[in-house]
């Protein structure tokens, strides 16, 4: 089995560097054309089905990329972005005003009535349970957020998920994981040659 994860575009939010967590933000035209040149980029590939995020920011990248595929996309709550809690929409300088004392490499936002990465790890693995029961031939596209997608990446791969930030996830960015079922092999990471006519 072949995961294709994909990051969602650019939205107005994550231009300016808030934290968008659930707050439902469409692509700007930035990443518009992002998902556009991602869908070229993928057009050739044997693609089986589509998951992804119910936000719509992944949504929309979600069914660009499939114009070039007669496949089905697949919602999946579980793909969600990470809650932030009353943190979201703000930026990390407005973070730091309001909660000076709050650590920003420490990924806890239930202080603020969102999640904290014990959750999102419960989510991704309940996801990946899922994936895993497709036949093993089977090439699956992710489209979701770069939370999920660090975590997803550290379950695959048997990496402490307290080292997920290690893992560089650009918007609209390609990795690939080979082999799932049978021992992950990561053949592709945050590449984003098709952005700049690669």
């Amino acid at each position: 089995m072949k995961l294709y994860l994909i990051r969602h575009g650019q939205t107005e939010l994550n231009k300016v560097r808030r934290f968008q967590g659930r707050i439902d933000v469409p692509l700007n035209e930035t990443g518009i054309g992002q998902a556009q040149k991602l869908a070229l980029r993928l057009s050739s590939e044997p693609l089986d089905k589509i998951y992804t995020s119910p936000l719509s920011r992944a949504q929309q990248t979600a069914e660009i990329i499939r114009s070039n595929h007669q496949i089905d996309i697949m919602t999946n709550e579980e793909l969600v972005e990470m809650s932030f809690g009353s943190l979201e929409g703000k930026t990390y300088w407005e973070v730091n005003e309001i909660f000076p004392d709050w650590n920003a490499s420490v990924f806890d936002f239930t202080f603020a009535g969102g999640e904290n990465l014990d959750n999102l790890v419960v989510r991704m693995k309940s996801f990946l349970d899922i994936v895993k029961k497709q036949d093993e031939n089977s090439n699956i596209l992710l489209v979701t957020h770069s939370g999920c997608l660090r975590v997803i990446l550290c379950l695959l791969l048997g990496i402490d998920v307290n080292k997920w930030w290690q893992f560089k996830i650009d918007v609209a960015s390609l990795t690939v994981v080979d082999n799932v079922t049978q021992g992950a092999v990561l053949t592709l990471l945050n590449d984003t040659s098709h952005l700049n006519g690669g």
